[in-house]
């Protein structure tokens, strides 16, 4: 593309207030290096919403990124790029197919419904099982019946952050308080993490690799708090970046099978594989497309803001 781009990072919240970023906290020096980057490259930076989104890729109201900070501007603008950061469906539109955006929406689609994803990633994902309604104790208990191991991990297809999620041995599952704002759910065996990762660590955990333009680009460990199961850092989890190079060879080679097909149906998404070792087998747990930055300190955070910048290169160019 030649000529001045208008890149775009698009929230969810409401058109107000000077700071776009003002709720991201500590990781906000992060999106500002990003937004540097992008002017580095000649693009006109802005932090936009869905909520004054007009079609066409034009925003009626935006906050324009100019030497560390964002002004307010009650205006038209057409972005040539965006970057999708909306955390759920309502963005991008479905009727636009020609919109520049990372991610696509059928990516998008993909990554927010859980049983979709195990009928495409199966062979590397724990026995999995859809149940229509989980308050249903007849239809839950049969669901029940076809887990093999003793603890089962019972989830909604669309969730976040751990919510609704329960993790624990089968016969206590009518026990939980499943959150009525989710409909349907899965029923995964339970993966046994408690051997840990040779050479990264011990016990319980979730290691998470963050996969752009079909590579490996930055990965952390999550260990959950001590009695729980639960990893996300919303649950209590902690967090440990590690060495891309540390990853084992087992799942580095799953990574990369999946980049290659992903990269070439859904236009180089960027996105975050979960996984679990068991015995030494690695195990997917979920696909995000929302990734998550890296703390300013962190060791991988200029390679992953690179190639988050390569990325938005390949959509426009």
């Amino acid at each position: 593309m030649t000529g001045k781009v208008n890149f775009g990072m698009c929230f969810s919240r409401k058109f107000e207030k000077v700071d776009p970023l003002g709720h991201i906290g500590e990781k906000r020096p992060t999106y500002i290096n990003l937004f540097e980057l992008a002017n580095e490259k000649g693009w006109e930076g802005y932090a936009v919403t869905r909520r004054t989104y007009q079609g066409k890729g034009i925003f009626n109201g935006v906050w324009k990124f100019k030497d560390g900070n964002f002004e307010t501007l009650k205006e038209r603008v057409k972005m040539d790029f965006i970057f999708d950061w909306v955390g759920d469906l309502k963005f991008p539109p479905k009727d636009e197919p020609d919109l520049k955006v990372v991610n696509i929406r059928k990516f998008k689609e993909l990554c927010w419904n859980k049983w979709e994803m195990y009928l495409r990633l199966k062979e590397f994902i724990p026995e999995t099982f859809w149940v229509e309604d989980v308050r249903n104790e007849a239809e839950l208990e049969k669901v029940l019946s076809n887990i093999k191991t003793a603890w089962v991990v019972v989830k909604p297809t669309n969730g976040l952050k751990g919510r609704s999620v329960y993790v624990g041995p089968k016969e206590n599952v009518k026990d939980f308080d499943f959150d009525p704002g989710y409909k349907n759910y899965i029923v995964q065996e339970f993966v046994n993490t408690s051997g840990g990762i040779e050479g990264v660590t011990e016990g319980l955990h979730d290691l998470r690799v963050v996969v752009m333009n079909k590579k490996s680009v930055w990965s952390h460990v999550r260990v959950p708090e001590k009695g729980t199961y639960k990893a996300n850092v919303a649950q209590g989890g902690t967090l440990t970046e590690i060495n891309l190079e540390n990853i084992p060879s087992s799942l580095k080679a799953i990574v990369s099978e999946i980049a290659d097909s992903f990269y070439k149906e859904f236009d180089n998404p960027i996105y975050s594989i979960d996984f679990g070792m068991e015995n030494g087998k690695p195990y997917i747990f979920e696909v995000n497309d929302q990734i998550g930055f890296p703390l300013p300190n962190a060791k991988g955070k200029d390679n992953f803001l690179n190639e988050l910048i390569n990325n938005f290169e390949s959509k426009i160019t």
